[in-house]
């Protein structure tokens, strides 16, 4: 079969066309940005925290004028790792996991840059509380708690550890527990302790009200400052500048409400605001031992 055969003339015609539509894509393709990392705690269910992070990083996404990436860590210590080492340029850390991380940094606090912390009925706190079953009525205070079997969320966690095991390390009851083990996430402590499997857990307010139905609060915390939002050190000086305004501009009431029940905003923080978290710490770890990393 005879093919037609362009002329010279029609050949550079195409050849220019083509040439022309190459230089045309090619800048919008080398000027894609890359997306930025929001990393954070895998501290329920990943459909949960889809819908509990998803606004806010749409709303980073809309600022900031480029893609941004929620990525959930396979546990504390991944999620704590991925911090340290800038694979999450910034997201959205648990107060004792931070504290952690700056322990375990070889630059330690110097490795992470602040912006801002996470305001609750207009205040940058919050508490964790130890539960019961709500038709336990045995069990009305931290003494009620000798010889029974207490549950914890994870090793590292501000909420359903340190917290807890501090209140029952003050009130003299932890030495006298039947025993206690750390079971994952907060909803999996306020099922375990509803269904009888532990007589008593410690969680974070909110699972408290959420399972208000199952459970009873026996006893609140001390406050100390709550989530933070912090990026890597390596971060470029303006792309931090425009996070930490867009962050402390923040005033959706939605976004904010899908954060956490209660939420008002950001509020601009500091490293020394976690320094009575240390304290605990060091307190829960004396007893425990070192946390495994």
């Amino acid at each position: 079969m005879i093919r037609p055969s362009l002329s010279r003339a029609s050949r550079s015609s195409w050849l220019l066309g083509l040439v022309l539509g190459i230089l045309a894509v090619a800048p919008a393709m080398a000027e894609e940005p890359e997306p930025l990392i929001f990393g954070t705690l895998p501290i329920t269910q990943p459909s949960k925290l889809l819908a509990k992070y998803g606004p806010l990083v749409e709303y980073y996404e809309r600022v900031l004028g480029q893609p941004v990436k929620l990525e959930i860590g396979r546990n504390y210590r991944d999620t704590i790792a991925k911090f340290q080492s800038g694979h999450y340029d910034f997201g959205f850390l648990g107060p004792a996991p931070y504290v952690v991380a700056t322990q375990t940094s070889p630059e330690g606090k110097k490795n992470f840059r602040l912006v801002a912390t996470l305001e609750t009925a207009g205040k940058p706190y919050y508490h964790a509380i130890v539960i019961a079953a709500l038709g336990n009525n045995d069990i009305n205070a931290l003494s009620d708690l000798a010889g029974k079997r207490f549950a914890f969320g994870s090793r590292l966690s501000t909420l359903s550890c340190y917290l807890p095991a501090d209140m029952l390390i003050q009130s003299g009851v932890m030495e006298s527990l039947a025993g206690f083990e750390f079971i994952g996430k907060h909803d999996a402590v306020a099922n375990a302790v509803h269904l009888g499997r532990f007589d008593a857990g410690g969680v974070k307010e909110e699972i408290g009200q959420d399972f208000a139905d199952k459970v009873k609060v026996v006893a609140r915390s001390e406050p100390v400052w709550d989530f933070l939002i912090l990026a890597h050190k390596d971060m470029d000086d303006a792309l931090f500048e425009r996070i930490k305004a867009a962050t402390l501009e923040l005033r959706d009431e939605a976004i904010l409400a899908s954060i956490k029940n209660g939420a008002t905003g950001f509020v601009a923080t500091e490293d020394s605001n976690y320094d009575n978290l240390r304290g605990i710490m060091e307190r829960v770890d004396s007893h425990l031992g070192q946390p495994e990393l």
